[in-house]
Parts: C-alpha cells; structure tokens; sequence
C-alpha cells in the first residue's frame, strides 16, 4: 500500500499524540513540522545555492518565462495589483522604511539570508544579476531582475496612496530578456501604535484571479518575514 504525503486532514478524524512526558493535540504537531520544513529549506537552499539550483530548475524557469511574456503581450500596457496590508505594532513606519531602504537601495537585498528565507518559495537569487529572484509566481517558477525605479509609469505611479508618505521600495521587475512584466509598489505610514503598511506588485491586467489571491498570500508571509527582521535590528 502506498503512503500519500500530501493527504489532507479529515473532519472526522483527530489525532492526539503522547511524547515528551505530555499529551498534544495537532496544532503541536503543525508546528513541528512547519519547524522541520522551514530546517529542511534552509538546508536545501545552501547545498544547492547559486548556478547548481539554477541548473535543476532550468526548465521550469524557461516555461515561467513563456507564460509572464503572454501576459505582458497580451496586456497591452494595462495593469491590476496585488496587494497585501499590515498593521504593526511595536515597530514604526519611517524605522520600516529606514530599514528597507538599507536593505534595498541598489535593488539588491543586502542580507542574502533574510532574502532568501522571507518566503519558502524563494529559490535562489541568479548568480549574474545585480538584484533579483526566482520564485514562484502564478503556479510558475519566475526569474526575474529587480531594478530601483526612479519613474513610474502612469498607469503604475496611479496606484500609490499619498497617505502612506513613507517609500518601503518602488521597483521594476523585468524578465531575463528584459521585457518589464511587473512593479513592486511598497509604502508605509506612522501610527499612535507602529505602523500601516501596503505592499503592491503590479501585474499585467492579463494576470489571472488565482495569480492575484496567489501573490497576496506570498506578499503576507514574505513582508511579515521582513518586518520581524526590521524590529529586531531595530532593539
């Protein structure tokens, strides 16, 4: 009989489980293996660093490049977003921004690590770019560079709030061949308590419903990754 790793709870099944002198019920057991994913990751993503993680996912990035070069052509220089917003507290704006700034000012993330490790699916940064990543993006591994936008599109510049005055980063996003497929609109305010914060990429208009709701998701685990980071250097 075959074991699926991948099955799914079921409603009428619970588990208990007795270890370590104690009783835990399963969201102990979530824990642990989201510890143990995050452990084996890591690892992953440092034996197989650079050009060799580059070579085991070549083809897959070759197809994510075909499937954003669709969109952008098929766009027509329309755009919709992805957005994800944060409430923090503990932590303020204008220290968010500092610190992102240092981080991103060249359009290369200074710390490798805390690239690298913000989301799971962050595979590796290309060895011949001066900032950028392959991640996956609407179901497809994309390689894309990153580059710090001093102008803004039109249809682009529209979508920033002016009641968020504190740029995180604002950056174009461009495929191997350089073909510009997306931006990254970030910006942050003050609060009584920390801080508001949206964070945006805009897409072709093209992009599907599940690419959007995808990217939101990825937006929330990367950026509280990073906004952890941001308090700790900050203490």
């Amino acid at each position: 009989m075959g074991i699926d790793a991948g099955a799914q709870p079921s409603p009428s099944v619970t588990v208990a489980v007795r270890t370590l002198g104690a009783t835990f019920d399963e969201s102990a057991v979530d824990r642990w293996e989201l510890k143990a994913a995050r452990r084996a990751l890591k690892n992953l993503k440092t034996v197989a660093d650079g050009q060799v993680m580059m070579d085991l996912l070549a083809e897959q990035i070759d197809a994510g490049d075909r499937f954003h070069r669709e969109l952008v052509e098929a766009s027509g220089g329309t755009y919709r977003e992805s957005r994800t917003e944060f409430t923090v507290r503990g932590l303020s704006g204008t220290d968010l921004a500092g610190w992102f700034r240092s981080q991103t000012a060249t359009g290369r993330f200074q710390d490798k690590v805390l690239l690298l490790n913000a989301h799971p699916e962050h595979y590796v940064e290309p060895p011949d770019y001066t900032g950028g990543m392959v991640e996956t993006i609407g179901g497809h591994l994309t390689r894309f560079k990153v580059a710090v936008a001093r102008e803004l599109p039109p249809p682009v510049s529209a979508y920033l709030d002016p009641s968020y005055p504190a740029t995180l980063m604002n950056a174009l996003l461009s495929l191997d061949d350089g073909t510009p497929f997306a931006y990254a609109l970030h910006q942050a305010r003050d609060t009584d308590t920390g801080a508001d914060v949206v964070v945006r990429i805009i897409y072709p208009s093209a992009a599907p419903d599940s690419m959007i709701e995808g990217h939101c998701e990825h937006l929330a685990v990367e950026f509280r990754s990073w906004i952890r980071n941001a308090a700790a250097a900050t203490r």
